[in-house]
């Protein structure tokens, strides 16, 4: 996912025609991290666990009709709207495929659309016109649906070609691992000042009773800017330094209280290409900045740029007026959900009018949602899995054989791990040794016959991710897992009051436990790995 929009045809816009849609598409895409950071940060509560995943859609689809129940006249209806439909969006190429498109026959000008792997044959969709449409019906059930039928068409082929997955282009920077550290380190940045520094800072500057974040501190600290430096290279000599950091902080949180902007943070990818949003020499990158981000007419600045600029001679009050003022806060209406006019320029209501999920009946409604209960792929059953396992056990006679005493020696009790044991110890010396040779067949063998013991000693069960991982550094190997824990005693809401937070399901990659009898000598011993299960 890393990987920045290479040899997938988004870049190629990037020097189009600034009317193409190829060019329009290319911006479409540097603007979704952007998006989802804010969803992120700005629109979803703690627990909410950003995976893309079709089991989150009912409940998306039912944050987004309570939020737009009420309107206080600004731009966040809009802008949350916005962002469903790129988490929509995501979540639907996740299941089916393909990549994000440019449409100009949808909407006003056109529209980003979802194609599917083109294996499937499927028309495109209009994340946006299903957001409208789940606006405008509010049945809560429009999001869940187009999954669904996506899901339905991938099975079908499925059943013809059990080994085929719908494969996609990545969108690059969308996923949660990297919002959560674009966040954090705004957060970590804007506090540890906030809390290490600024009572120092102020004293350093005159006084902490001079220093509260007020347009006449604005004032006091111009003057002192302008005494300390008589030019802007001036400046940045001494910009880096701890004192003037902290100033630069100060002019940024007077901006959030007085403005409502937010703390941003912009990461620099490494893959991305030179001029583009997220490379090393992108204006925002690798920066924490201040941006007015839940408005359309909202303005961003860098904090060193903004000093530069009371250095060359512009007020510190009218650079932070750069910032539009916050909107005087209206009456909060409340209501059916609506379809904001700030979208208007995108999508007018006109083009509600005609649904974007096909027609689907009744009847055809209810043998979806009895087919498919959005649940994700199966771990413990599915073709991947299921055909090693059979290989497994068609090769496990030859195996025994092979590893002396055949299938009567071989009876899956505990005391056989000790021979296992025993026999691996004898063909490999070295940690190294066996790692080069963990795709031989014995010790496949071996380590399958590891993982079945503890399924029919210990109750465990066989999983394995049922996609093959386009990300190499994912780990895709056939482990057993221990049973869910027993949630008898669970309180009236479902949760066990006595149960550790850090409590989880116990995993086993046999093969990895095969290698680790060389890691930590003579004591470690296969048999210990069924006392995991309790």
């Amino acid at each position: 996912m890393d990987g920045y929009m290479a040899d997938d045809g988004y870049m190629a816009g990037r020097h189009a025609s600034e009317d193409s849609p190829a060019h329009k598409l290319y911006l479409w895409i540097e603007c979704l991290h952007e998006i989802m950071d804010r969803f992120l940060d700005e629109f979803t509560y703690e627990e909410w666990e950003h995976e893309y995943c079709a089991r989150e859609l009912p409940e998306l689809e039912e944050h987004l009709l309570d939020f737009c129940k009420g309107d206080d006249g600004s731009d966040s209806n809009a802008i949350f709207i916005e962002s469903v439909a790129v988490y929509l969006g995501e979540t639907l190429l996740e299941e089916a495929g393909g990549r994000w498109d440019w449409d100009e026959s949808v909407g006003t000008d056109g529209l980003p659309v979802v194609c599917p792997d083109p294996v499937l044959g499927l028309e495109p969709v209009v994340p946006l016109l299903l957001v409208g449409q789940a606006v405008t019906e509010r049945t809560g059930r429009v999001f869940a649906t187009v999954a669904r039928l996506l899901r339905k068409a991938v099975r079908t082929r499925q059943r013809e070609h059990p080994e085929w997955w719908p494969k996609r282009v990545p969108t690059p920077w969308v996923y949660y691992g990297c919002l959560l550290t674009a966040a954090d380190t705004a957060y970590r940045w804007r506090n540890a000042r906030m809390l290490d520094y600024l009572n120092w800072w102020a004293k350093e500057a005159g006084g902490r009773e001079r220093w509260h974040f007020t347009p006449e501190s604005l004032d006091r600290l111009e003057v002192l800017l302008r005494k300390s430096f008589p030019t802007v290279e001036d400046y940045y000599e001494a910009s880096d330094e701890p004192f003037w950091v902290m100033a630069a902080w100060y002019v940024g949180q007077c901006i959030v209280e007085r403005k409502g902007a937010q703390w941003q943070y912009r990461g620099v990818n490494p893959d991305a290409p030179p001029g583009t949003w997220h490379a090393e020499d992108g204006y925002w990158a690798g920066a924490v900045f201040v941006n007015q981000r839940l408005r359309y007419d909202g303005h961003a600045e860098l904090l060193p740029v903004m000093l530069r600029a009371v250095v060359a001679g512009e007020s510190l009050r009218d650079v932070v007026d750069r910032f539009p003022d916050r909107v005087p806060e209206g009456e909060y209406v409340w209501g059916e959900p609506t379809w904001p006019t700030a979208l208007w320029p995108l999508v007018r209501p006109e083009h509600l009018e005609t649904p974007a999920l096909p027609p689907v009946t009744g009847e055809e409604l209810k043998e979806l949602e009895e087919a498919d209960d959005l649940a994700g792929p199966d771990w413990e059953d599915n073709y991947r899995l299921n055909t090693w396992l059979a290989e497994r056990r068609q090769a496990f006679p030859a195996w025994a054989e092979e590893a002396g005493g055949g299938t009567a020696e071989w009876d899956f009790s505990p005391q056989s791990l000790d021979r296992l044991e025993g026999l691996v110890r004898g063909l490999f010396r070295t940690y190294e040794e066996i790692s080069a040779s963990q795709d031989d067949p014995f010790l496949v063998g071996a380590a399958w016959y590891f993982g079945e013991v503890q399924v029919r000693q210990c109750g465990a069960v066989w999983r394995r991710r049922p996609q093959p991982s386009d990300e190499p550094h994912l780990y895709d190997v056939p482990m057993v897992a221990g049973p869910e824990p027993d949630s008898g005693d669970d309180d009236e809401y479902g949760e066990d009051p006595d149960e550790d937070d850090d409590d989880h399901i116990h995993l086993c990659d046999p093969l990895s436990g095969l290698r680790a009898l060389f890691v930590h000598g003579p004591e470690e011993r296969l048999r210990n790995a069924l006392k995991a299960y309790g």
